[in-house]
C-alpha cells in the first residue's frame, strides 16, 4: 500500500518549519532528501510509519500521529472511489460500516468496534498487537474515519487516544473541533446518535450497492489468503477489554459457521478452539508485558477476575511466571 500524495505535501510543510529536524529524520528512516522538491511522491506506508514514530520523539507532539493522518488525508488505494460511497450512503451508520470494512482490507490488522452509549455512538479503533506500531495504526485508522465524518460537517464530540501526554485533556479544538484526551486505554471517537442515523439527502443506493459489491469481492480475496486460525484471531481482537465474553458459539456466529464445522476445520489445521484462544491470549499477554503493564492490569484486561488465576494460566502455557518471562524477554 502507498500513501496518498497529500502525505508528502504535509511532510514538505513540516520541512519548511523544521528543515534540519526533518532532514535528520529522513536520513534515519531512509528517505532521500532530494525528493523534497518533488510534488508527486508516493511513499510506502511502512516508511510513513517510521517517519511518524521518529517525528513523535523529535517534536515531542503526543498527537503527531493523529495530526499527521488528518492533515495529510491518508487514504489507501481506491480511497477517492470509496469516498464517494461514504458521501452517498443513506446515513453515517451505513457510511461508517463500509469504511470499517474497507479499511480492514487496506490496513491489515485494524478494525473498528461500534457501540452505543446513551445518546452517543462510540467508534473504537483496534489494531492487532502483533503488527508493528499498533497504536500508530489505530490513530491513522481513526483519523481516516474522523476525516470522513468531518467532511460531512458532523460534529465529533470527543477523541480519545492511547498516545502518551503530560496532560490528560487537550482543550484546543483546532483539529477536529473537539476535545482530545491522551493516555487513555483506548483509541476512539464519539458522535451523537442523532447525526449517526440522520438521513442523507444526497444518498444514492445504486452507487453504494455497486461499490459495496466491489468491496465484498476485495474482502473475499483478502480473506482467502488467511488460515482459519488467523481469521479467528482477527475476530477475537474485536473483543478488546471484553475477552471474557469469547466462546466458540460467539466466534462461530461471527464467522458464519456452525460449531461443528468450526471444530472440524480447526482439526484439519491440527489445532482446537481452546488452543487457538490460548495462542491469542498469549500474544496479547506478551505484548502487554513488553509495554510494561502490570500483572493485575493484564489479568483484568484478559477477563480474569483474580490475578492469581491469570498467573496460573500463563505459567501452565509457558512454564514461566509472567515476572520470569519479563526478565527473560528483557
Amino acid at each position: 500500500m502507498h500513501t496518498y500524495n497529500g502525505v508528502w505535501r504535509c511532510i514538505q510543510r513540516l520541512h519548511q518549519i523544521y528543515p534540519f529536524e526533518v532532514e535528520d529524520i529522513f536520513e534515519r528512516v531512509g528517505i532521500v532528501k532530494g525528493l523534497l522538491g518533488n510534488q508527486e511522491v508516493s511513499l510506502p506506508v511502512e516508511i510513513l510509519l517510521e517517519f511518524v514514530m521518529d517525528a513523535e520523539s523529535v517534536f515531542g507532539d503526543e498527537l503527531v500521529s493523529i495530526n499527521f493522518g488528518r492533515m495529510a488525508q491518508v487514504r489507501p488505494n481506491y480511497g477517492e472511489a470509496f469516498g464517494l460511497a461514504f458521501v452517498y450512503s443513506k446515513n453515517l451508520q451505513e457510511g461508517i460500516s463500509m469504511l470499517k470494512s474497507f479499511i480492514g482490507t487496506e490496513l491489515e490488522g485494524i478494525n473498528f468496534l461500534i457501540s452505543e452509549e446513551s445518546n452517543l455512538i462510540k467508534i473504537q479503533s483496534v489494531a492487532d498487537p502483533s503488527i508493528k506500531y499498533p497504536s500508530v495504526y489505530e490513530n491513522l485508522g481513526l483519523s481516516i474515519v474522523a476525516s470522513f465524518i468531518r467532511s460531512k460537517r458532523y460534529q465529533i464530540k470527543q477523541i480519545r487516544t492511547k498516545s502518551i501526554s503530560k496532560t490528560q485533556g487537550i482543550e484546543e479544538k483546532s483539529l477536529f473541533n473537539c476535545p482530545i484526551y491522551c493516555s487513555c486505554e483506548e483509541t476512539s471517537l464519539k458522535i451523537s446518535k442523532k447525526n449517526y442515523l440522520k438521513k442523507n439527502t444526497l444518498s444514492n443506493p445504486n452507487l453504494v450497492n455497486y461499490l459495496r459489491t466491489i468491496l465484498k469481492q476485495k474482502s473475499r480475496k483478502f480473506n482467502s489468503n488467511l488460515s482459519l486460525r488467523d481469521k479467528i484471531h482477527r475476530v477475537m481482537n474485536n473483543y478488546e477489554n471484553h475477552y471474557n465474553l469469547i466462546n466458540i458459539e460467539e466466534i462461530s456466529n461471527q464467522l458464519g459457521l456452525s460449531i461443528n464445522s468450526l471444530r472440524y476445520q480447526l482439526s484439519r489445521e491440527k489445532t482446537t478452539f481452546r488452543d487457538t484462544f490460548n495462542d491469542f491470549k498469549l500474544k496479547k499477554t506478551k505484548h502487554m508485558i513488553s509495554y510494561g503493564h502490570s500483572i493485575k492490569a493484564i489479568s483484568y484486561h484478559l477477563g480474569y477476575t483474580e490475578p492469581s488465576s491469570f498467573v496460573r494460566w500463563f505459567t501452565n502455557q509457558t512454564q514461566l511466571t509472567p515476572s520470569s518471562y519479563k526478565v527473560k524477554a528483557n
